[in-house]
């Protein structure tokens, strides 16, 4: 009985590994294998977003092909004790996300210990945050819960700070015939990207610019067998350095302090998948001067959605998201404009799985609020529509 549940686990554990939180689970095509213990996987997609008002992920106030996706990822099984994994990819995504190649993970896996159903290692390089039940797979397509990510807990504007960092994780395991839990620890540090940040905390472009994230966390996950139950509580506290222009600048090098904590539960039972997440964020701003007085606000979103599985290739969902920038002010009264200061967004959306190889999408959203609209794509916020509605299509290629 243990043999079999620590060779389930190894599987399980080497898939987890390839993509630095279980891409390949989702992903549905066999791998490309180029030698022994060698795999590799890849997509693209291609979005078409057509918004009332507003611009998302591009120009699409007036229907926009902007947001696309490609990548490509390996596994390299190098002994019993050490793998290597890695992942470019390219997303254009409007003002916020050009198309210029990045490495979303690259790490050494190392398991120090696995004995009796445990199992422990480490890993090190550009590691995947382990933040929720889809930060880890936000950048595969095939293998998030619609087009784009519940918008109300994974926001964007922090995005590049937290979907990889640069650093060692340390995580152990155990498998039983009950189920797996699981642990990770983190450190790293991460590039916030060039301008989001600064709409994030400003809601304009500022002179100077955000120096790298520095982020610690950690993440305890129980699934149970066959994956009925999946159960996630997440916390993790990135800290950001504000530069200022060496020109002229009206801010003083200030920070950005955030504590997120995540609670996430999933239920899965014949047609249906039930999810809720839940976040509670505090963000502590200070030292940036007069131009731009301290102060700490602690935020709530969340976001529940149903799946319905009709039939082998075709399902639908519906979502309802909210997020409260500052849970005194959930109205945004303090904002300007108010509604920056809240999102409310209700989305129903259909998927089609042509074949092992293709995807395909539709969804519609209606929003009331802004407070996850990107500042990149609509600079000025004034301007901004406080109610506003979303079409869009997908098509995805897994290889």
């Amino acid at each position: 009985m243990l043999s079999a549940l620590n060779n389930r686990y190894r599987f399980k554990h080497r898939l987890y590994a390839t993509v630095a939180g279980g891409m390949m689970l989702s992903l549905p095509a066999q791998a490309v294998e180029l030698a022994e213990n060698v795999d590799v996987h890849g997509f693209v997609s291609q979005a078409y977003i057509d918004t009332s008002a507003n611009n998302f992920f591009g120009q699409s106030e007036v229907g926009s092909f902007d947001f696309r996706e490609l990548g490509v990822n390996g596994f390299w099984q190098v002994g019993p004790n050490l793998n290597f994994a890695a992942q470019v990819t390219s997303r254009n995504a409007g003002r916020e996300s050009d198309s210029d190649p990045r490495l979303d993970y690259g790490l050494a896996d190392l398991h120090f210990y696995s004995e009796s159903g445990i199992q422990s290692g480490i890993r090190a390089g550009r590691i995947k945050v382990p933040l929720g039940l889809h930060n880890q797979t936000r950048d595969a397509p095939s293998a998030r819960n619609g087009i784009f990510v519940p918008a109300s807990v994974y926001f964007d504007q922090f995005r590049n700070a937290l979907v990889s960092t640069d650093g060692v994780a340390l995580y152990t395991g155990f498998s039983n015939s009950w189920g797996d839990i699981n642990l990770e620890l983190y450190h790293g540090e991460s590039d916030p990207g060039d301008r989001e940040m600064e709409y994030y905390v400003f809601k304009l472009d500022a002179p100077g610019h955000f120096d790298d994230a520095s982020l610690q966390g950690a993440q305890l996950r129980y699934e149970s067998m066959g994956g009925g139950v999946r159960l996630a509580l997440s916390y993790t506290r990135p800290s950001l350095d504000y530069v200022p222009n060496s020109g002229f600048d009206p801010l003083g090098g200030g920070d950005v302090i955030s504590d997120m904590l995540l609670y996430s539960a999933q239920y899965n039972v014949s047609r249906f998948s039930f999810t809720a997440e839940y976040l509670l964020m505090i963000n502590n701003v200070k030292n940036f001067g007069p131009a731009f007085p301290d102060f700490r606000a602690k935020g709530k979103s969340y976001y529940l959605q149903t799946d319905y599985r009709y039939s082998g290739d075709l399902s639908f969902f519906f979502r309802y998201g909210k997020q409260i920038v500052n849970d005194k002010d959930p109205d945004g009264i303090r904002f300007t404009p108010s509604h920056v200061g809240f999102g409310r967004t209700r989305v129903v959306g259909a998927q089609w799985q042509l074949s092992s190889n293709w995807l395909f999408r539709a969804e519609y959203h209606k929003t009331n609020g802004t407070a996850w609209l990107s500042g990149a794509d609509n600079p000025v916020l004034t301007d901004a529509a406080r109610k506003w509605e979303i079409f869009a299509l997908q098509a995805v290629y897994s290889f």
